[in-house]
Parts: C-alpha cells; sequence; structure tokens
C-alpha cells in the first residue's frame, strides 16, 4: 500500500486492490479507491486527501457557527436548528424555502462526490448552486469548499470531519456545534442511508453492516475517535456538545442552552418558532433536504419514508436480535471506558 501524509500531519493509506475487491462484495466501489487515515484510522473516498488539504485554507469567519457530526446523529435537524435561530427566528426569511444544502453547505460533502457524474444532476444539485455562486470556477477544486468561500456573511457550516482533520486553529477562530447520538439508533439509521444513496448502494444484511461498523470498516470511521475528540473539547468557550436524545427529549431547554451559546438574544416566542419550524413532522412536510433524487435509489428511497424517516429515539430495539444487542452493548461499554460519555439508549 502506498502512503502520503495530509497539510495536518496524518498519514494516508491507500487501500489494496484485495480490500476494495472484498468492499465491493457489499457496497459499490470508488473511482478513484479508499483511503484509511492513520493513526485513528478514518475511512474515505481516494479523492479526499486532496480536499483535506484545501478545508486548511478555508477562511472562517467569527461569527461562523459550524455543526460537527457523525453522519445519522442528527446532523440535518442540528443545521436547521441553527439557521432558523440565527435568521429566520420569526418565520418571514424568504430564503428559508431555498433547499438546506444551499444555505447550509457541507465542507465535508465533495468527497463523495467521487462516484456520482456531478455534471449530469438536476437544477435542484450543488452543482447548479455552484455554477452560479462560482462561475468559471474548477470543480475539481471543491464544489462546497468554493460554495462556501462565495458565501457571504454570516455562514452555517456542516462537517461530517472529525476535529483533528480540521484546521488546528478551528475552535479559536468560530463556534462549533457537536452531536452525538447513540451508537445503536444511529447506526441503523446509517445503514438505510447506506442502502438508499447511489453512492454507496450497499447490499449487505443490517447485522453485516453492525459488524462492518464495529470493525471500522464503513465510510466515515470509526466513530468512537470522532466522539471522543469532540468530548474532551466540551468545556472549551467556543464549542458545545449536544446529545441528540437530549434534544429529542427537551428541545425548548436545548435550544436555550444553544440561545445562550451562540449570544442570539431570542425571545421566549422566537425559541418556540424555532421549535415548531424544525420539528420532525414540519422538516419532513417540506421535503428533503437533498432535492436531487438522482443521487438516491427512488424504489428504496420511497420505502424507507425518504430522508425523514424516523426521527425517534428507541428505534433500534426493532431491529436488534438479543446477541447483536448484547454484542454491540458491549462494545459500546468497552469503547467508552471512563470517558464519562453517558448515551441514553431508550
Amino acid at each position: 500500500m502506498s502512503k502520503e501524509r495530509l497539510l495536518t500531519g496524518q498519514e494516508v493509506e491507500h487501500m489494496s486492490e484485495a480490500w476494495l475487491t472484498k468492499m465491493a462484495e457489499e457496497q459499490s466501489n470508488f473511482t478513484h479507491g479508499v483511503v484509511r487515515i492513520l493513526p485513528d484510522g478514518w475511512l474515505y473516498p481516494g479523492t479526499t486527501p486532496r480536499f483535506l488539504n484545501r478545508i486548511q485554507s478555508v477562511k472562517y469567519r467569527p461569527d461562523d457557527v459550524v455543526v460537527m457530526t457523525f453522519p445519522k446523529s442528527g446532523t440535518t435537524w442540528m443545521q436547521e436548528i441553527l439557521w432558523t435561530m440565527l435568521f429566520n427566528p420569526n418565520l418571514d426569511n424568504p430564503q428559508a424555502t431555498q433547499p438546506l444544502l444551499v444555505r447550509s453547505t457541507d465542507i465535508s460533502s465533495d468527497m463523495m462526490f467521487d462516484s456520482v457524474n456531478i455534471e449530469d444532476a438536476n437544477p435542484e444539485s450543488l452543482y447548479a448552486t455552484f455554477k452560479k455562486m462560482c462561475p468559471g470556477k474548477n470543480v475539481e477544486d471543491g464544489i462546497a469548499i468554493q460554495c462556501l468561500d462565495a458565501t457571504p456573511g454570516q455562514r452555517v457550516i456542516k462537517t461530517h470531519y472529525p476535529l483533528d482533520l480540521m484546521p488546528p486553529d478551528l475552535l479559536d477562530k468560530t463556534k462549533v456545534v457537536y452531536v452525538a447520538r447513540n451508537p445503536k439508533d444511529m447506526v441503523v439509521s446509517f445503514y438505510h442511508f447506506y442502502k438508499v444513496l447511489k453512492v454507496f448502494n450497499y447490499k449487505g444484511s443490517l447485522e453485516m453492516f453492525i459488524k462492518s461498523f464495529m470493525n471500522n470498516e464503513l465510510m466515515y470511521g470509526p466513530v468512537w475517535p470522532h466522539i471522543k475528540q469532540a468530548w474532551q473539547k466540551r468545556n472549551h468557550p467556543n464549542l458545545h456538545f449536544v446529545f441528540y436524545e437530549d434534544l429529542k427529549a427537551d428541545t425548548q431547554g436545548e435550544l436555550q442552552k444553544l440561545n445562550q451559546f451562540l449570544s442570539t438574544g431570542l425571545s421566549e416566542q422566537q425559541l418556540k418558532n424555532v421549535v415548531q419550524h424544525t420539528s420532525f413532522s414540519s422538516m419532513k412536510s417540506r421535503g428533503d433536504p437533498i432535492p436531487d433524487k438522482s443521487l438516491y435509489n427512488k424504489e428504496l428511497h420511497q420505502s424507507s419514508g425518504g430522508f425523514f424517516r424516523k426521527g425517534v429515539t428507541g428505534d433500534w430495539k426493532n431491529h436488534f436480535s438479543p446477541e447483536l444487542n448484547q454484542e454491540m452493548s458491549k462494545w459500546i461499554k468497552d469503547n467508552i471506558g471512563d470517558s464519562g460519555i453517558h448515551f441514553k439508549m431508550d
């Protein structure tokens, strides 16, 4: 396996043909292969190092807010909450009708376009937005990254990259909201995500998926260093750590904490507006945050309930066998160790 290094110093390992062949038994391969970034072992499409290096030079603004999560941990919900708090607390901003991916750029998304023909995407796609915002720019330099640079004023920025792959001075420059979800619910949602998106086209069972998840053989993983890096910074004045389960149980209360963290000064009525506008039923009624249907397996997307599938806690109980639950419970306990992290599983 050939190796290289990122600007941040981490080692990049290009996965072997034998590894890629084995992966192809369960899911689609990426055009440029797959890399593992050491020492934590992050697994990403082969184009990722180029974009990670470009992200190091992104100019963050003091009033930017970064939403950081492992996938399927409440990312979209938190993006909409933050955008509404900052730009639409009275629910009268006409820009709220724009797709969320346009209003809140995902700077970790460029790597996922590796196996997708971007230029064939529909008019509502991020590529169409890129053409409008960045005329004459090169797609290979990153659609999302360049759209972010072209976005004026305050921004709500999404990333699935962990803290150690972001600029080292990120927390010195801007605020980060990190959302963590109990791994049992998260992995069920992640499984449906993997099956529905054409870029993955996952063909295995849920049990196979969970085994791969626990063995750090899925894109975006491993999950534990992702969560722990943010947890270790939870007392930093520019990082706010939120558990998905707490947000579901007391949305108003968690928004009050965000109101203080962001210094937004919203009234009780404005916070109620945000709660109502960002409820699961309200967001689902407005449609998918990614309107480009060419990215989905249409039949699976419809049968699974769309992007907003259930939005509940404890759904894992409907999918886990007693044996699988016991195995994953031990895995969670072993990885949490003495970190102080506590997930609510019900």
